[in-house]
């Protein structure tokens, strides 16, 4: 095996910076990496800054191009609420201080989550080093009620950020299409980027094993997923568990007693909290993985990882339509849709699935598995992103020759 090529900063390269942990840090985790290996492909090396703490700051090589260092910005965490948002509001300082000692300038900084401090932290280092800033948007938080916004620092900053910082920077890697059109009629370059993954490299499963039809949910639920809803539907269609299994991951039985049912249909397995390779497991394992959700501004502006990883893994989806599915989810190809997010929708959903015979259900595999390959792998986004380094590189040496800033 050839061993790992070390980091190189007189080759182009671009940095991945945020309070994210990395490579294991879930959801944003995978996305940076996607997103990584499209610029490795394009030419660049990446340097993923995380602030996740660590016991040194060196430079290390994940191989194929992709490098790990972390800055150990996030070491707050034990402290109590006030020392906390006191040393909230300056991180960042530690990534700047990190990229100022850099022996070459990057041809990027995008940052991935930080919002207002670190967009505060960087902006001065970028246009000082004629460094452009991107940033990485894949949410827009919003709280259940204007009560519970105004009690929030956190979504102040955010919103702070999204509206009025962002717009300023030099560009945009839009996780939606609903995000992309805001940061386009703000003026930025940008481009349209959903959660990727490397198709080739992940392992078709088999779904179910015919007996029952096998569904999964596997994620944190919080307020985006309706997982009551799905339990709710469930216990409709299959009151005995005779005629489905839902294996649920991430949440455990206790967690479920706060949906209100009296009690858990018999055809339901709380995992509880797993490694990521042991959820995709279930996944793969599953006839369908369910995803629901409200269409509010939070499911709108995001786009949903799960999706894309059950598709790769060629388990089809059945799903309400946020965010841009209904881009890709084509009802009885490779998925079904319920049109609405309640229990009688998401029951007769189920019903249909339970007509399903064998044979339609491997249709539906490979169907999934194609929209993941010709959508969702890294591949497929090269060209986009090498597109907007370039651009907003050369955009920034244009105003600096222009202006001398």
């Amino acid at each position: 095996m050839t061993a790992p090529k070390p980091f190189n900063p007189a080759r182009p390269f671009v940095v991945y910076v945020g309070p994210f942990a990395f490579p294991e840090g879930g959801a944003a985790a995978r996305r940076i990496l996607g997103n990584a290996q499209s610029l490795v492909a394009s030419g660049y090396q990446v340097l993923v800054l995380s602030g996740q703490q660590a016991p040194d700051d060196e430079v290390h090589s994940l191989g194929d191009g992709i490098f790990l260092a972390s800055t150990s910005e996030r070491n707050a965490e034990h402290l109590p609420n006030l020392l906390r948002l006191t040393r909230y509001v300056t991180m960042g300082a530690k990534s700047r201080d990190w990229l100022d000692r850099l022996e070459a300038r990057p041809a990027a900084v995008i940052l991935y989550s930080g919002y207002t401090p670190y967009i505060l932290q960087l902006r001065g280092w970028c246009r000082r080093a004629g460094v452009p800033l991107i940033f990485d948007a894949v949410e827009w938080y919003t709280a259940a009620s204007p009560l519970g916004f105004a009690a929030s620092p956190y979504l102040w900053q955010t919103e702070i950020a999204m509206r009025w910082l962002i717009p300023r920077l030099d560009g945009v890697i839009a996780i939606s299409r609903w995000l992309e059109d805001h940061y386009t009629r703000a003026g930025l370059p940008v481009v349209r980027v959903p959660p990727t993954l490397d198709v080739k490299a992940t392992p078709v499963g088999q779904g179910g094993d015919g007996d029952r039809l096998t569904l999964v949910y596997a994620g944190t639920p919080g307020r985006k997923d309706l997982l009551g809803v799905l339990l709710q539907a469930v216990a409709t269609v299959d009151p005995n568990g005779e005629r489905l299994r839902l294996d649920i991951y991430g949440p455990g039985p206790d967690d479920l007693k706060a949906y209100g049912l009296d009690d858990i249909p018999l055809s339901v397995t709380a995992h509880g909290s797993v490694a990521q390779a042991t959820a995709m497991a279930g996944v793969a394992r599953a006839d369908f993985s369910v995803l629901l959700r409200r269409p509010d501004k939070v499911a709108t502006a995001g786009f949903p990882t799960k999706f894309v990883e059950s598709l790769a893994v060629g388990t089809p989806v059945i799903a309400t339509l946020t965010s841009d599915l209904a881009d890709h989810l084509v009802d009885g190809e490779n998925g079904l849709i319920c049109g609405d997010a309640s229990p009688e929708t998401v029951a007769r959903v189920l019903e249909r699935a339970l007509a399903m015979t064998t044979k339609q259900k491997s249709a539906l595999r490979k169907a999934a598995r194609h929209t993941a390959e010709t959508g969702f792998d890294y591949r497929r986004h090269t060209d986009g992103l090498r597109r907007l380094v370039e651009a907003v590189t050369c955009a920034k040496d244009a105003r600096t020759k222009r202006t001398g800033i």
